[in-house]
């Protein structure tokens, strides 16, 4: 009788992960998809491990159990179990996670119809364990390298014919980003990437013993330089410079920049802080031209960018600091349809007891300012009488904080910044102006902008700015539990978690 070839290899690097790793096995066990084998590799543990997994494969011939000594890193015990692979897929998963039974024949199906090399499930963290809002956010189907290159964990299902045809392996050893090096090669070789789920598949695992390696001490010249290869491969891979540059650019703001935010910034000591500007202004000035400097939205980052480009490690210090005073959340309290566009009125509520924010809206210039908006409104299509509301309202409230509400898709990621202008708070009952009330922003969405995300649902974020160089970190807009209506052929809504975003069907 022949055997079956297996469709899929599940690869699993295992080291001390009792008591996670049954329920890991068991779940594959679990697994809807007829044909599939498991190369689980233990890399020298010592909790019970290899027992436990010498347990299963007596019970399962589809487990294949490989026992080696401690290679320190998992890239290794990974290279060892796709060595010994024989499906016409190959999924590497975490010895402490687990997959909804339907998972390996839904990415199967998937792969298959789309003729698709990578595969990236939908994950749900547990135990607390948080994932990339991508995995929110991004629709089943097609998803473009921009957009893959948000996730580059391994728990992904590759085409092992294309990973044999350009020997792609990890790099071995104590490599920070090894996983990324990996997945960044794999996505620029990939035919089609396709991201999989209607619900979540993959349940990633933040484990309460602190084993996640994620969770270790990050060495800066080691982490520094696995970004640079990662940037190497895509300048080398990218179908011209300009993409290269965008994908690198895209890529620093979320593996570089986390190092400047405030929970990681402000624990770090001045030697720590000197040592990742030295090795981040060198990776910019090495990678990343400077005029790709202005594509980045968020004002904030730019000026982060900027800093770091001219070593100014206090200058940095002090915008995270001050960032801290302009924390604060965004609430949509009104959506209509003005000439040119549709208008979104912000209600800001500022963390901090002394943010510059909290009476942002109060005097008589503010109502003044927004009484010549409005009287201009109908008008305001019109670039010239745009441009002389704008310097008129910044004359008026120069020593006001402003705001900007950021844009950005679901599918594509692209990114829109649009100015607010500082309203009065909301009036009194009987229509008295109040100035102890939280201070209103009026955003207007111009029907050009809008349709540059037709067909695509988009979520919006707000940050404010003390002055014209310091801003803080952008949060996350709100809503009113139940808001679903059409504005000007734009659907406006509060999504299951509360928050505010747009579905751009149609536009003028």
């Amino acid at each position: 009788m022949t055997e079956t070839a297996p469709i899929v290899s599940v690869v699993i690097p295992v080291y001390n992960s009792m008591p996670y790793l049954t329920g890991t096995v068991e779940s594959l066990l679990a697994q809807q998809l007829a044909a599939f084998e498991i190369i689980a590799i233990d890399d020298g543990s010592t909790d019970g491990s290899g027992a436990e997994l010498d347990r299963f494969a007596a019970l399962d011939d589809r487990v294949t159990v490989v026992h080696q000594e401690n290679s320190g890193w998992p890239g290794m015990p990974r290279n060892r179990g796709l060595e010994r692979a024989r499906g016409t897929y190959v999924l590497f998963m975490d010895a402490d996670d687990t997959m909804a039974p339907e998972a390996l024949r839904l990415m199967v199906d998937q792969a298959d119809e789309h003729d698709a090399d990578v595969v990236i499930p939908r994950f749900e963290g547990t135990g607390g364990r948080q994932v990339q809002a991508l995995f929110e956010r991004h629709p089943e189907g097609p998803i473009e390298l921009a957009r893959a290159m948000e996730t580059l964990s391994p728990q992904k299902l590759f085409r092992r014919a294309m990973l044999e045809r350009i020997g792609l392996r990890f790099p071995e050893g104590r490599v920070r980003l090894e996983d990324g090096i990996f997945v960044t090669r794999a996505y620029i070789e990939a035919r089609r990437i396709m991201f999989c789920g209607a619900g979540p598949l993959y349940f990633i695992a933040l484990r309460d013993d602190g084993g996640n390696i994620s969770g270790q001490r990050i060495d800066p010249e080691n982490y520094v330089a696995s970004c640079r290869r990662i940037a190497e491969i895509l300048l080398e891979g990218a179908p011209d410079r300009e993409a290269g540059v965008s994908l690198v650019r895209q890529f620093f703001g979320r593996k570089g920049l986390r190092f400047y935010a405030p929970k990681r910034w402000l624990r770090m000591d001045e030697a720590q802080r000197a040592q990742w500007v030295a090795l981040h202004r060198d990776f910019l000035r090495d990678l990343l031209p400077a005029d790709a400097d202005a594509r980045i939205a968020h004002p904030t980052d730019r000026r982060k960018v900027e800093l770091i480009r001219a070593g100014d490690v206090a200058g940095l210090d002090a915008l995270i600091r001050a960032a801290e005073l302009l924390e604060h959340t965004g609430a949509v309290s009104g959506t209509r349809a003005v000439p040119g566009g549709i208008e979104l009125t912000v209600t800001m509520h500022a963390a901090h007891p002394d943010a510059p924010a909290r009476r942002a809206g109060a005097g008589l210039r503010v109502r003044v300012a927004d009484r010549a908006y409005r009287a201009l409104r109908p008008l305001i299509t019109r670039r010239a009488v745009r441009g002389a509301s704008r310097v008129a309202a910044d004359l008026l409230l120069r020593d006001r904080p402003r705001a900007t509400l950021l844009l950005s898709g679901r599918k594509r990621g692209r990114a829109a910044a649009v100015p607010g202008r500082l309203a009065p708070p909301a009036p009194a009952a009987g229509g008295a102006p109040r100035d102890d009330a939280a201070p209103r922003y009026r955003f207007v969405l111009p029907h050009d902008l809008l349709r540059r995300y037709r067909g695509e649902r988009v979520d919006a974020w707000t940050v404010l700015y003390a002055d014209r160089s310091t801003s803080g970190d952008r949060a996350r807009l709100t809503a009113q539990p139940g808001l679903d209506r059409r504005v000007d052929g734009v659907r406006v809504y509060a999504t299951n978690r509360g928050n505010f975003s747009l579905q751009v069907r149609s536009t003028r």
